[in-house]
């Protein structure tokens, strides 16, 4: 007996010992084929009903029993010789041996598997990631159209009815199979596989609008927002053609995102100008980032399903850890979902809670009623961080004043705030360079890691960790043990870019190999001394191929495709490779850039460094001591060096004015190349300028610091220090009072701060030094902060204060 193949999924074909068969009447084939699927013995009785309606049940028991004949001829089964026959026949009932070879077994396999890797898709080994593609892979190749494609019986309605019910039903797997496996192609980072995958699908359902939705969100993860929304216009003209309907809101909303938000990486071309910029570099690719990519993808997945994640994205300075996440909040913003972001830094006196405002308040600004998102009890906690708020609604109540439950009051209203918006979409909350955080803020995204996991809230925490520099302090290394504890966490730590990488960088870049051995061996020779300079550091590898372009060594041409020819020849070529360029040091690229600024544009990158992020013209002009006329031609020295840079959002300018730093690096550099009279002298313009804008006490105290002013500098703190109980950051408090506590001892005309200031200021220090710590439950550090402060009073003579020093210990011995 020879074995017997089946394909269903198009046009039947049925071949038997390798033979395509070739059946006399379509009745033949359709017995054979619903035995097949069906897969079970049935009566007689039953099947010439079904196929012979239109007689009597003798005439239809004749009909059945010649088709019958024919079917075991066909299949050599017509002699007693032959063994195990496919056809099992006996006088009442018939079947078919199901070990025949049947496509439709295949893919319901294949779908199987696919419905339970679901649901483990953050354990699935590797191997068995393979295998499964594999066999999905499989499954949709055996797909050649609908089940019986062009097949059908006009006198036989029970058997077409059937027909239908299976081409559904057969449909829907496969829809399902081609779904799974363009996903997981698709969060493997093969984007033109899946492509491919998601095209196929469509031919097989034009009118699937999940399809569409994942055709447009492949285009666009690409880099062609352009064929993303040529897909929409495809998929609206085949509803409004097939059906008479409009896509379904979802899909409306993808296209408008899709409008709105530039695509992650862009494959359009610029249009060439007369040479070649720096600023070509800012906008290369994302290279040798295809796991981490696709594990932050897997992720978000998960917690879009209610499983909260945090994710820590770790490494050195300039690694890629913010690119990288730029890249998947593109693609999280396509997908629907909530971005808040937010950044902490080293400058500024760590605010307390700065970073989460940043996140939190552009979100507030753009709800049209946040009284929908939350209570007026919540809204009344907000305040404390967001006072803006006030003004919207001026009946809010005040907030508890009690500072032992405030703090808690003040988590949950954050918390309910962000349950309230993972109610609408998946909520991913981005805190960049965590590590400069403020312990208030740390304290904040622990809560909500935890409240947020207990709610089963769909939220992604994405928090960048810089490390390499100086050992991590531990209050943060327990930090972030306290908030693994509480919730899955995800550690990405990234490395540097292979020798690989930077050669698909520079052919990216429009270098050319391949169409030429000699230009191909010369890329090759360039990325591998780029590679040994470098040692793969992404920060470190651009600016030095900006330095390689301004110094002219790189040269480049229009091509005719209208990008890029850049000539590696020449560079293999030019004296600052041959002869060996910069020690391996970022410092060293970035000083060389600077030595091409002109001192204007120098002293105004200087007083940018000084200031911190976000800085405006204004104040840039003001702390470097520059006229309007000569700050313009400075910035445009600086930002056309792509040293400070006009941030963008959702494709718009920001409208007030501010400047940042390409990189934090770059920041680091200029401030350490001025020299230390010049830092002190604007740092001391800073604390001017910024007091006029009311900036907050704790920036004046770092910038008073940092000016040499002990006395401002103390009186800062102070401020600092109440006005972060004021927004029960206890922990932020402790530090500036200390900040404080120590500025004491510092002399100020040869005497110390101590003995000049007025008696009620040190008073109000140690009493909410010691509060602090009591509310902090440092019992110890309390008793030694009214100890101090009975101490100074004996000395100073100040009886009231004493007894004011008193009743605070003997409050702290009741307890």
């Amino acid at each position: 007996m020879g074995d017997l193949s089946l394909a269903l999924l198009g046009p039947p074909e049925v071949r038997h010992a390798d033979q395509l068969l070739l059946f006399s009447t379509r009745k033949e084939q359709a017995l054979l084929l619903y035995l097949a699927v069906e897969g079970h013995i049935h009566s007689r009785k039953s099947l010439s009903e079904q196929f012979w309606p239109e007689g009597d049940a003798r005439h239809g028991r004749a009909a059945l029993r010649i088709t019958l004949l024919h079917l075991r001829h066909l299949l050599g089964e017509d002699t007693d010789a032959s063994p195990l026959p496919h056809l099992l026949i006996t006088r009442d009932t018939l079947g078919l041996d199901v070990a025949s070879t049947l496509d439709l077994h295949l893919l319901l396999e294949a779908w199987t598997s696919a419905r339970a890797s679901l649901h483990m898709a953050q354990t699935i080994a590797e191997e068995a990631r393979r295998s499964l593609l594999a066999r999905l892979q499989h499954a949709i190749s055996l797909s050649r159209g609908e089940f019986l494609e062009g097949f059908s019986l006009r006198d036989a309605p029970a058997f077409d009815d059937w027909v239908r019910f299976q081409r559904e039903y057969w449909h829907l797997r496969t829809s399902e199979v081609f779904d799974r496996l363009s996903q997981m192609q698709f969060e493997a980072g093969a984007l033109e596989t899946a492509i491919e995958t998601v095209s196929r699908w469509l031919i097989l359902a034009p009118l699937h609008e999940d399809a569409y939705r994942r055709l447009m969100r492949l285009h666009f993860a690409a880099g062609d927002r352009a064929a993303a929304l040529h897909v929409y216009d495809m998929c609206r003209a085949r509803l409004s053609t097939d059906m008479q309907i409009e896509p379904t809101p979802e899909t409306l909303a993808l296209a408008s995102r899709m409008r709105a938000v530039a695509p992650p990486r862009r494959k359009e071309v610029p249009t060439p100008t007369l040479t070649l910029s720096p600023a070509t570099f800012l906008q290369g690719p994302l290279l040798g980032r295809t796991t981490e990519l696709r594990t932050l993808i897997k992720v978000y997945h998960t917690a879009q399903r209610g499983q909260t994640q945090v994710v820590l994205l770790e490494g050195e300075l300039g690694i890629g850890k913010t690119r990288l996440a730029a890249e998947f909040l593109a693609w999280v913003q396509v997908e629907g979902a909530d971005v808040l972001q937010g950044q902490a830094f080293e400058s500024g006196g760590q605010l307390p809670y700065r970073p989460v405002i940043e996140a939190l308040r552009p979100r507030i600004e753009r709800e049209n009623a946040p009284d929908d998102l939350l209570s007026d009890l919540w809204l009344a906690e907000l305040t404390r961080l967001l006072p803006e708020l006030c003004d919207r609604y001026p009946d809010l109540p005040a907030p508890t004043g009690d500072k032992s439950v405030a703090r808690n009051r003040l988590f949950e209203a954050v918390a309910r705030l962000g349950q309230a918006l993972a109610a609408r979409a998946p909520l991913v909350l981005f805190i960049d360079d965590v590590q400069w955080a403020d312990a208030a803020s740390l304290d904040v995204l622990h809560y909500l890691a935890r409240r947020f996991a207990e709610s089963k809230t769909p939220a992604l925490l994405l928090l960048t960790l810089r490390r390499g520099e100086k050992a991590m302090r531990p209050a943060l290394a327990e930090w972030r043990t306290d908030i693994e504890r509480a919730v899955p966490l995800t550690h990405l730590q990234l490395g540097p870019l292979s020798a690989e990488d930077i050669l698909r960088l520079l052919q990216a870049f429009g270098g050319e190999g391949g169409k030429d051995e000699q230009r191909a061996a010369n890329l090759e020779r360039f990325g591998q001394w780029l590679f040994a300079e470098t040692e793969g550091q992404p920060f470190y590898l651009m600016e030095t191929l900006k330095v390689l372009l301004e110094r002219g060594a790189l040269a480049s041409r229009p091509n005719e495709e209208g990008g890029w020819t850049i000539d590696f020849t020449a560079a293999m070529e030019h004296e600052m490779v041959v002869r060996g360029f910069f020690p391996p040091s970022v410092r060293e690229v970035i000083c060389a850039r600077l030595d091409r600024l002109p001192p204007n544009a120098f002293a105004l990158l200087v007083a940018g460094a000084v200031l911190g992020q976000g800085i405006t013209f204004e104040h840039l002009c003001q702390v470097a001591d520059l006229t309007e006329h000569d700050g313009l031609s400075a910035l445009d020295e600086v930002l056309q060096s792509h040293l400070l840079h006009e941030p963008e959002r959702e494709g718009e300018h920001i409208t007030d004015g501010r400047y940042l730093f390409a990189h934090a690096k770059i920041r680091a550099v200029v401030y350490a190349e001025a020299s230390e009279a010049r830092r002190s002298i604007f740092h001391r313009r800073a604390v001017n300028v910024l007091q006029a804008a009311e900036a907050p006490a704790a920036v004046l105290a770092f910038h008073a610091l940092a000016a040499g002013l002990v006395e401002p500098a103390f009186r800062w703190s102070l401020t600092a220090g109440d006005e972060a109980i004021r927004v029960v950051a206890v922990r932020d408090a402790i530090t500036f009072y200390e900040q404080a506590q120590h500025l004491l001892a510092e002399p100020v005309q040869s005497h110390s701060l101590e003995a000049t200031l007025p008696a009620p200021e040190i008073e109000h220090l140690y009493t909410h030094l010691g509060r602090a710590y009591e509310l902090n439950a440092q019992w110890e550090q309390a008793r030694t902060a009214y100890t101090l402060l009975l101490a100074y009073a004996q000395g100073a003579c100040q009886p009231v204060m004493e007894s004011t020093a008193l009743h605070s210990l003997a409050a702290m011995v009741a307890q």
